[in-house]
């Protein structure tokens, strides 16, 4: 039979505090929050809240450090290619009137966008949904969009603006939708019809119902639509939406719910020490939970860690909690690789799954990273073992954009979160299997700096390159990996207000910052994408040499800023003629010494354009966009 029944959990809350503080200070904290609602997102940290996919390829992110939906490629390595800003543009320099989101969802088919802060439901009205802009892969509509508070009539007022709203989760197909208060309930409004008078807009749990206590964190779809995934501290909660009449239990007063009880399950990891959940997804047979134990003895800041648990049918219940990514104990983080290496925040609270028919994928929006993380579970759900198998990568979209929205300076006034995300210019590099080296940063450094280009890519260079093709590849097979160093860093901090971390700071774990020797590796290939790791810049990695520098559009149309820059170019153009005579002969003894010396070693100073590398000068004009290998990846 089902598990044991357990008592509701008395009423609590539980604030994400990384120090021992007295209890007369925690009280104090959240009494002020309680007052001061837009206050009390502070105390989870500040980056992307919440995630929905759109589809395999696009994510739409709640990112409250810079207060805006964004629109992610998971593709191009986290390229942002839509935004919309949540709060009144007057108001830049006014956080305390920024909207703070927690969560973000909507359906295939709705006009709306759906986000919650901790106080308030808003609806984003579109001209079209999300889906059909995916497919189209233009999401420019999005900039001009408006926020709207939605509270329906039937929903109580105490509720509102209390600090306790959570998760908002919309039916793919529009068919229901669901917010989730901590301590009053989950409440269903009509994601196709967003209006206040609509009588589908209903308190349809109240606390005690089901056996569902206090301390909602978050809640979610299944894919079959037949179940809301509804996650407390303590325990996990299967609450049927779809019965076997193709009815809704909810609308008929009536919720049916399994209870998992979490810590009783996964606190055999930690020697039975207290923990707390705040997430959990549900893939086949298998339910995979965000979660960390409380208390830590290494760190104030222990990262969380992701578990998965598995359905037997002959108990009919739930057992089996493994740790498959993350670590629970050590220091916040950001590291990629295998489940056993990765390192997150210890402030993400939301995740999802992926909806792609070729692997099992699920996304974390690590808050304090500011990234995405994509944790492949593939392997281990489709062989019921091997979670050593289990890979995670990062999608990192944030390329100074809160400098991008909210700086007077140049050059951010004049730029938009998507223009940041790629950039051209001069690159080198080198094809071929004879041309990958097991490499550490400090060795691909070195490798620009000596063919004269002078240093590593960034993200955003890679993202350009790989858009067109131009990139080392081993054998030009479209399955074959490219795995590259770039210059951007791991680093990382807690926020606790909207903004950025300071720059140059040291790894601090008292201070919340980490990740200074920590460089990411971009990893692509035209069929599955653009991705990235993070690493310690000391590993090495077996990697091509690929180098970047000046250049782009000022390489190949020159324009002189004054008057005595066109004089000088002009006075060039005329030495230029006149050297015409003795140019030729140089060619020619070039030529000679070049057939002399074909088949003998070279010197460190030979031209590497004669060691059949490669170099590209490409600008962002239309017709030099051209894939080398003639086909159209992206």
């Amino acid at each position: 039979g089902l598990e044991k029944k357990v008592k509701p959990a008395t009423s609590r809350l539980i604030p994400s505090c990384r120090t021992t503080r007295r209890s007369i200070v925690i009280m104090m904290r959240w009494l002020v929050l309680s007052l001061l609602p837009h206050l009390a997102s502070a105390v989870t940290g500040h980056g992307p809240r919440g995630v929905h996919p759109i589809n395999d390829r696009y994510v739409a992110v709640a990112d409250s450090s810079i207060d805006s939906i964004l629109i992610v490629d998971g593709n191009s390595g986290g390229a942002v290619v839509g935004h919309v800003v949540l709060h009144q543009r007057q108001h830049d320099d006014d956080t305390s009137m920024w909207l703070n989101p927690m969560s973000v969802s909507t359906c295939d088919v709705c006009k709306h966008i759906f986000v919650t802060n901790n106080s308030m439901l808003f609806a984003i009205a579109l001209d079209k949904p999300l889906a059909e802009m995916a497919e189209s892969r233009d999401f420019s509509s999005l900039a001009a969009l408006s926020v709207r508070p939605f509270w329906p009539d039937g929903w109580s007022d105490k509720y509102k603006d209390d600090g306790r709203l959570r998760a908002v989760s919309v039916a793919h197909d529009g068919s229901s939708a669901y917010v989730a208060h901590a301590t009053g309930g989950i409440f269903s409004f009509d994601a196709l019809n967003p209006t206040p008078e609509n009588r589908r807009s209903k308190h349809v749990v109240h606390i005690g119902d089901a056996d569902i206590g206090e301390d909602i964190n978050a809640i979610h779809h299944t894919r079959s639509l037949k179940n809301l995934v509804v996650t407390r501290d303590k325990y996990v909660h299967i609450l049927k939406i779809l019965d076997d009449d193709d009815e809704n239990p909810l609308e008929n007063g009536e919720p049916v719910a399994y209870q998992l009880a979490l810590d009783y399950h996964c606190n055999k990891l930690y020697k039975k020490a207290e923990m707390t959940f705040v997430d959990t997804v549900i893939i086949n047979e298998y339910a995979f939970v965000m979660g960390r134990p409380v208390h830590s003895k290494e760190t104030p800041h222990n990262g969380v860690a992701i578990y998965r648990l598995t359905w037997y049918d002959e108990d009919e219940t739930w057992h089996d909690c493994t740790q498959i990514a993350g670590d629970g104990l050590k220091d916040a983080a950001w590291a990629d690789g295998s489940g056993r290496e990765a390192r997150f925040s210890s402030t993400p609270h939301d995740m999802a799954v992926l909806p792609t028919l070729e692997a099992h994928m699920i996304v974390v929006a690590d808050v304090d990273n500011r990234a995405l993380r994509y944790i492949d579970v593939t392997v281990p759900v489709e062989s019921h073992d091997q979670t050593d198998k289990v890979r995670v990568s990062s999608l990192a979209y944030d390329e100074d954009l809160y400098q991008v929205l909210y700086s007077d300076d140049e050059p951010w006034n004049a730029l938009t979160p998507e223009d940041v995300m790629v950039q051209d210019g001069k690159s080198y590099y080198h094809s071929g299997e004879e041309s990958l080296y097991s490499m550490n940063f400090e060795a691909a450094q070195d490798e620009c700096g000596r063919v004269g280009i002078g240093r590593v890519c960034t993200l955003p260079e890679i993202r350009a390159r790989f858009e067109r093709g131009q990139y080392p590849t081993m054998d030009a097979d479209d399955r074959s990996w490219t795995t590259v160093w770039t210059a951007e860093a791991c680093s990382s901090c807690h926020l606790e207000d909207p903004g950025r971390c300071p720059l140059g700071a040291e790894d601090d774990s008292e201070n919340g910052t980490w990740g200074r020797n920590f460089k990411m590796v971009a990893v692509f290939n035209p069929r599955a994408g653009l991705q990235t790791q993070c690493v310690h810049e000391d590993m090495p990695v077996d990697s091509f040499s690929m180098c970047c520098g000046l250049g782009g559009p000022a390489v190949l149309n020159p324009r002189p800023a004054s008057a005595a820059q066109a004089s000088s170019s002009e006075a060039a153009k005329k030495a230029g003629i006149s050297m015409g005579v003795l140019v030729p002969f140089f060619l020619i003894a070039a030529a000679a010494y070049g057939l002399y010396m074909r088949k003998r070693a070279k010197p460190g100073w030979w031209p590497k354009f004669l060691r059949n590398d490669q170099r590209e000068e490409t600008g962002h004009v239309s017709h030099r966009e051209v894939d080398l290998r003639g086909r159209d990846y992206i």
